[in-house]
């Protein structure tokens, strides 16, 4: 407070009588800036508020207009369906009453009469063509929603607003309008909920500038038109939605308003607030706090009188003694000492500027009187760091006395006492002093600690051949005692010592005294066999300096790494020799993409020299030179650069058509090594066989499977985008009577040209399948009339199919039936599509044939039949009506029979001895097969077990068991039953089987039941599903080659390429193989000579019950068979 009194003291009336009006002059304007705030604050929430609730409204007014626009366009759909007045009107009073906005609802006719009207009574208007709601409609081009300025009723007492509706003839020519005159009580009622204040108003104006409904309401308002106003001027021209403040034209009343255009119709919502209503808290709040601050004003101003009055007598004193304080503190200041004077009461008398800044003091804690204890308590409370016992004994001790700061300074107090037992106390900062004598020790021990922890040993000689320092080290090395390594021992002393132990020598000690300080750098082997490094480097004194270093491991390192670069070359000659044999082509790339090594496959294989994949060749000039070379990757080498480089294998085409196989490992520095094999032929099987896995073998059309696929994608499309489709199920009529006239290679050719020809006839968004015989079907799609569209394609086909067939000089006419179903109307999934077609189809042939038929509820009869069927099937397996039969196999090599093949029989009560192809399928398709296959399972097992123990049983496995996951427990169960070695089993498996998404599991099931012993065989191969993946992804021991493709090895090309691929594939994997349906000797022979290892089929017997079967009468009639 005194330093502040002697600033004011220096001009105090002036500062002083700034600083109240300051003060003031702030409290007004804070004021006023608040109140300026609070009413901005006002303003715009009040806007704010306004044009949130007219965009509700806007919203609101919008969704009931298009009520009223619903009940207009139901009200016209009445006066297409009602002709008679009395019905109509009927109608539209029942419509009228779906509305709480429409006071009435009608339509006249082209001059304007009421024809139908929803009034209890007479209408006020019978003919309202002077009306504008009629006119605009009159004389408007399209049919639209229209709604009208305000118009008086007929009585005069109410205003309503028309909307309405065109009428037009058939010939687009004007018929009438619909109308429905509207009450603005109801927009009142929701204007009413809202808050707005005592004065607040909503107002629904019709862009014409005409009030169509007001709260509060002024009946003066719907007579006038406020176009000419701002808001409709200045406004809503510029925005639809905004907010403004202006004075009501229709009450007077100054505003703030927001407003909001309803979308699409010519109306505007305005919400408004009254400004009194609005501002009313402002007011309060300045009519409360105003007087309170201009009091507040008036107290600052006496307190800054009162305050000058008392500065000016405190300056007159204060003047005289900083005259007489200046004097003595210029000679206190100038010290380069700290001093401190304390009285006999131990009080400080006076300091200087230096000791206050040597203890970090302010001017307040040492201020004359302070007592020496405070001053030693303000030490303690700012943790200096040192005993403060300590400081006070030192500020009082007469001998001299240092005291370490916090900080590291060291303060060296001298004392002086006086005579009335007071004291003067000299402070000097001695830390520099201090810290130069500690460096001097700290480098003396770091020099020290280097010399005697040195890896060599260290030895420094003056002019006169004695010894300065030495280390531990060279001590140690030379196996020294003590006392010769002491400062001044003679260099010849140490010599002589060295050669009193027996050190042999060819020169004298005298001598080596002499040679030894011009030696700069010497060998030195002892009598143990070591090695020292000796190196010297002379002083200017005429002295040296030595190292000695011990370099016998050295040496030997040396050696060792000779013999290991010597042994590694001829590893590396060793290497190269195996890479360059490899049938892989290999190179190693480091993390640089810079090739490491490489062999000489590698550059066969993408046709480059030796110099143009050497060590240190990038990766992208390979790829420039492969480009040169013809064998590029179709990939850009700047996405095979970042993106290919990081996959662990891929597939790459050459340009020159062949096809490579890149597998890379990477490697711990960041680089990979990558290996190089050509499998073009193998990727061009694989690709044959994958394309006869979806398409049929004869015709080449897609299969069974390819057109399950694109059916699903049909039915996907038809969910997403509502694209239709149609389904036809074709069969062709007299098929069978020229397989049977003419044989099947004259069926085979009629199949042919039937694909042909139906190809002809489709769209190329089409698809055409054929799903084996004389079964094909068809997708069309995206027809712009599908009934129609599907009945033309129908009759094309039939059209075309009808016509004669030249096979080999014989004319053949034939048919077709064809069964349709629409998607969505008979279904919109695949099995519905397809079952509800066949049913169409079945209905089609069963009605004469050649002819096509729309699927009907009515042929679901047939799905009845089935249900019937599925009755006695469950029936026949719990009365044991199946049985099975079995198929000799025989081993090609020996002719002998190694097993037999169970086929499932239903003896049927009314239908005699079915065979599977009978009711499997309706199995399949019931879940029947899950408890028939496990009968089959266990009579086989049991009948297997009385054979001789060389004889197997094969068994199909269906899907269903597959994807049931108990198969490995069911077999393990027959087997313990029936005591039949798993050896002698084998399970066969249809490829249909693996393809779901269940392949893992499938693939644990077939590990499982091999470890127990049982084989494993692939069924069915070369019908459209097979392909390299199963054979390489499932461990199976024998495939079985499909009966039509055996049939056709002898004289078709493509069986024969499908055997061929299936027997290379076979082979190479070391998997037997077996052929379906061998007939004939000469289907034999040729299946034999291309290395099939077993056959089955009526050349060898037929599938007969367990009692018939006679295994040694089969033998000759296998062995005759060659």
């Amino acid at each position: 407070m005194h330093g502040i009194y002697q600033k004011l003291a220096r001009s105090p009336v002036s500062s002083l009588t700034a600083l109240g009006v300051l003060l003031s002059v702030a409290t007004v304007a804070l004021f006023l800036v608040d109140l300026q705030s609070r009413y901005d604050d006002r303003i715009a929430t009040a806007k704010t508020d306004a044009q949130s609730f007219a965009t509700v409204l806007a919203e609101h007014t919008a969704l009931t207009f298009e009520d009223v626009d619903r009940v207009l366009l139901e009200a016209a759909a009445i006066g297409k369906r009602y002709t008679e007045p009395g019905t109509a009107n009927a109608a539209l009073r029942q419509l009228q009453k779906s509305s709480s906005v429409i006071v009435a609802i009608g339509w006249t006719d082209a001059s304007g009469q009421l024809i139908a009207h929803s009034y209890d009574h007479a209408p006020p208007r019978i003919n309202i063509s002077g009306m504008s709601h009629f006119i605009a409609q009159r004389d408007a081009t399209d049919d639209r929603l229209f709604i009208a300025a305000p118009y008086r009723s007929a009585a005069g007492d109410k205003w309503f607003t028309a909307a309405s509706r065109r009428l037009t003839n058939a010939d687009g020519s004007f018929a009438g309008v619909v109308t429905a005159p509207i009450d603005q009580s109801y927009f009142l009622k929701i204007f009413r909920a809202i808050d707005l204040g005592k004065r607040g108003s909503v107002t629904l104006l019709h862009r014409e500038g005409r009030v169509l409904a007001r709260r509060p309401e002024r009946t003066d308002a719907f007579e006038k038109s406020f176009m000419d106003v701002p808001f409709f001027t200045k406004y809503l021209p510029t925005s639809d939605a905004g907010a403004l403040e202006s004075t009501s034209p229709i009450d007077g009343e100054s505003r703030i308003a927001g407003y909001k255009a309803v979308a699409r119709l010519p109306l505007v919502l305005i919400v408004s607030y009254a400004r009194g209503d609005v501002l009313a808290p402002w007011y309060h709040h300045l009519y409360t706090f105003g007087p309170l601050v201009a009091a507040i004003v008036v107290i600052i101003m006496f307190g800054t009188f009162v305050l000058v009055r008392q500065t000016n007598a405190l300056a007159a004193n204060t003047a005289a003694l900083a005259s007489t304080n200046a004097r003595f503190d210029a000679a206190l200041s100038n010290m380069p000492d700290g001093l401190s004077m304390f009285d006999a009461d131990e009080k400080l008398l006076v300091s200087n500027s230096r000791y206050r800044e040597m203890y970090d003091l302010t001017e307040e804690q040492v201020g004359p009187g302070t007592p020496l204890s405070r001053i030693v308590s303000d030490y303690k409370t700012a943790g200096t760091g040192f005993d403060p016992d300590i400081f006070a004994a030192g500020a009082k001790a007469r001998a001299p006395h240092t005291l370490t700061l916090a900080d590291g300074r060291v303060i060296l107090i001298q004392r002086t006492p006086m005579k009335d037992g007071g004291w003067v106390a000299t402070h000097r900062d001695i830390t520099e002093k201090r810290r130069a004598e500690a460096r001097l020790v700290s480098a003396n021990d770091r020099l020290d600690a280097a010399i005697g922890n040195m890896s060599q040993g260290l030895c420094l000689f003056d002019a006169e051949k004695r010894l300065v320092v030495s280390n531990r080290r060279f001590q140690e090395m030379y196996r020294l005692p003590d006392e010769l390594v002491l400062p001044g021992t003679p260099l010849a002393r140490i010599l002589q010592h060295y050669a009193d132990r027996g050190e042999q020598s060819d020169l004298t000690v005298d001598q080596h005294v002499e040679l030894m300080p011009t030696q700069l750098k010497q060998n030195y082997v002892p009598a143990d066999g070591r090695e020292i490094l000796i190196q010297r480097k002379p002083l200017p004194d005429g002295g040296w300096v030595a190292t000695h270093e011990d370099v016998t491991e050295q040496k030997r390192a040396e050696q060792l790494l000779a013999e290991k670069a010597a042994e590694l070359e001829a590893m590396n000659i060793r290497f190269d020799a195996a890479l360059n044999n490899m049938s892989q082509g290999l190179c190693m790339f480091d993390a640089e993409q810079k090739v490491v090594v490489s062999n000489a496959r590698y550059g066969d294989i993408y046709n480059l020299g030796r110099g143009q994949i050497k060590p240190g060749t990038s990766l992208r000039q390979i790829l420039e030179f492969r480009r040169q070379a013809g064998t590029s990757f179709a990939t850009a080498p700047e996405v095979y650069l970042k993106v290919n480089v990081k996959e662990a294998s891929e597939i790459q085409e050459l340009a020159d058509g062949r096809v490579v196989a890149i597998a890379r490992h990477t490697m711990p520095g960041g680089g990979w090594l990558t290996t190089h094999e050509d499998i073009t032929d193998r990727a061009r099987n694989e690709r044959r066989i994958a394309f006869l896995a979806q398409h049929d073998l004869l015709t080449g059309l897609a299969n069974r499977a390819l057109f399950s696929e694109k059916l699903d994608d049909a039915a996907k499309r038809l969910a997403r985008h509502g694209i239709t489709f149609t389904v036809l199920a074709l069969d062709l009529d007299k098929f069978k009577n020229v397989n049977d006239t003419l044989g099947h290679p004259a069926g085979d050719q009629l199949l042919i040209e039937v694909a042909r020809r139906l190809n002809s006839s489709l769209r190329d968004t089409d698809v055409l399948a054929r799903f084996g015989g004389d079964e094909f079907a068809i997708i069309q799609e995206n027809e712009k009339n599908q009934s129609e569209g599907a009945i033309k394609l129908a009759l094309r086909i039939i059209g075309l199919i009808q016509q004669p067939f030249d096979l080999n000089g014989h004319r053949v006419s034939i048919g077709t039936s064809i069964g349709i179903a629409f998607a969505p109307e008979h279904g919109a999934d695949a099995e519905t599509l397809l079952k509800r077609a066949d049913l169409a189809l079945y209905a089609a042939k069963s009605g004469g044939r050649n002819d096509f038929r729309i699927f009907e509820p009515e042929l679901t009869e047939a799905a009845d039949i089935q249900k019937s069927m599925e009755g006695e099937l469950r029936e026949a397996i719990a009365q044991s009506e199946l049985e099975l039969h079995y198929q000799p196999v025989i081993d090609v090599r020996t002719r002998a029979v190694c097993g037999v093949e169970a086929f499932v029989r239903w003896h049927h009560p009314s239908r005699g001895l079915l065979a599977a192809d009978q009711f499997l399928p309706l199995a399949e398709q019931t879940g029947l097969m899950l408890p028939l296959g496990e009968w089959i399972l266990q009579q086989a097992c049991v009948d297997a077990a009385a054979w001789p123990p060389h004889i197997r049983v094969a068994i199909n496995i269906s899907a269903a068991q597959f994807n049931k996951g108990n198969l490995f427990d069911v077999v393990l169960c027959a087997l313990v039953e029936s005591g039949l070695a798993p050896e002698r089993l084998e399970l066969e498996i249809a490829e249909a089987s693996l393809l779901d998404k269940n392949q893992a599991a499938h693939l644990q099931t077939i590990r499982q039941l091999k470890s127990l012993g049982v084989s494993m065989v692939l069924d069915n191969c070369g019908t459209g599903y097979s392909s390299a993946s199963y054979l390489t992804g499932f461990p199976f021991d024998k495939i079985k080659i499909d009966r039509s493709v055996a049939q056709g090895f002898a004289s078709r090309r493509d069986c024969a390429a499908v055997v061929a691929s299936v027997l290379a594939l076979a082979h190479g994997l070391d998997i037997a193989t077996a052929a379906k349906g061998v007939e004939s000797r000469e289907q034999f022979e040729a299946l034999q000579a291309a290395g099939v290892d077993f056959a089955q089929g009526y050349l060898f017997g037929h599938p007969v019950p367990h009692a018939e079967l006679d295994l040694d009468a089969v033998i000759p009639m296998a062995k005759n068979v060659a």
